[in-house]
This record gives structure tokens, sequence and C-alpha cells, in this order.
């Protein structure tokens, strides 16, 4: 990262193009490395799930190494007045957690989706390794997602209102587009509401605290909340 610092004297750019460079390692680390090791999974097939326990947490030593500063600071920051500062960052989420579940309602009922493409995968995942699923939704994703959308967004977009939206935009997109049938599926398009809504939600939450720690917490409440429900629906 200090190679392009030193390429890029202009903050703005520097960033930029350092988020570039991560959220590229972000999308493309898990696929790279588990062909790697795909003729180990090959002859043990349950080691995938190992496998992916430690790339995922190469990943996050990667992450907190780029950000080590900040993750610090705001971390001592977040703790010094933990009630306080979760309560702030408790009525953000609460307000985008409100809009996705009558958003979701709507599009389930009245436009007749079914479920969400992503929903769907991480379910199916779920099925197959509930204890690995729960570590990557409750500690990896809101700490990957968070410091990358949110944390990495904000640096080179300064705007207030133009950081939001482009932060839970792309958030949102980034849980919709991939798992889309086709890409002219317009109702599934409509599952982009509730997504970006939470997106926008953590993105207006980090901008007011410019504490990272204020997003990840409810991002790892929101998920776990999520996972809670869907494994205890499946006991009953």
């Amino acid at each position: 990262m200090n190679i392009l610092k030193k390429i890029f004297t202009n903050d703005k750019i520097y960033y930029f193009f350092k988020f570039i460079f991560i959220f590229a390692l972000f999308i493309s680390w898990e696929a790279a490395l588990i062909e790697i090791v795909k003729p180990i999974i090959k002859i043990y097939p349950s080691s995938n799930t190992f496998f992916l326990f430690i790339i995922n947490i190469l990943f996050l030593v990667f992450l907190f190494f780029n950000y080590k500063k900040n993750v610090v600071k705001d971390f001592k920051d977040f703790f010094k007045d933990f009630f306080k500062n979760f309560e702030n960052a408790f009525k953000y989420w609460i307000i985008g957690f409100i809009i996705m579940i009558i958003s979701n309602v709507i599009i389930i009922y009245i436009a007749k989706a079914g479920i969400g493409g992503n929903e769907e995968e991480v379910r199916n995942f779920i099925d197959l390794s509930p204890i690995y699923m729960i570590f990557r939704v409750s500690i990896y994703a809101p700490l990957t997602e968070e410091l990358i959308f949110r944390k990495g967004i904000r640096d080179f977009i300064k705007n207030k209102w133009v950081y939001v939206i482009v932060s839970g935009c792309f958030f949102g997109s980034l849980h919709v587009l991939p798992s889309l049938s086709s890409p002219i599926n317009f109702v599934e398009l409509l599952y982009l509401i509730p997504y970006c809504s939470l997106g926008i939600a953590f993105a207006y939450s980090y901008q007011k605290s410019n504490n990272i720690f204020s997003t990840i917490s409810m991002h790892a409440i929101h998920n776990t909340l999520a996972i809670s429900l869907y494994l205890m629906g499946s006991v009953i």
C-alpha cells in the first residue's frame, strides 16, 4: 500500500485505488486460494470447511494490518463509552431494519417473489456447514464488509450524502446482483430496496459516529439475529 501512496500523492486517488485493490482481493481471495488447495480437498472432502476457515482468517488479518491504526483507535473509543455509542448505533440500525422488513414483506407478498437469491444461498450453506456459517455470517461478514464498504469508501468520498448513497447502494448491490437468475429479472431486482436500505443505515451511522465499530457491532447483531432465527426454525 505504501507503494501506491508514493505513486498517487493525492490522498483521494490513493484511497480510491486502495479500495479497488482490497475489494478485488475480497471477491477473488477465497476462490483463488481454494483452487490452490483443491487437490487436498479432493482427497479429503471434509477438509473444505477447515480451509475456508483458514482462508477467511487470513483475509481478516490482511484487512486488520491495512486498517490497523483506525481499528485500534475506534475499538478503544467505542468501548470507552460503550452504552452511549451502542445506543446511537442501534437507533440507526433499527430504522434500516424496519425499512428492510417492510420492503421484504411487500416484495414477497405483493410482488409474489420468493426469498432473495442471496438469502437462499446463505440458507443452503447454513444447512451444509452451520458452525462455519455462524463464523462467516456473525464475525467475518461484519468485519470485512464494514471495513471495505464503510471505511474504505469513506476514505475517498468526503461528501456526506454522496458517501451514504454510494456506500449503501454498493453494499446492497453486492448482496443482490451476483445471485440474480437473469440480468433482467426485475422482481429479483426489487431486493435492492431492503439491502440498500440497510447499507444506507450503516453508512449514515458511520458518517455520524466516525467509528467503524458502530456499524460492525450492528451488522454483527443483525446477521446473528438472522442466522439464529433460521437455525431455530430449522430445529422446530
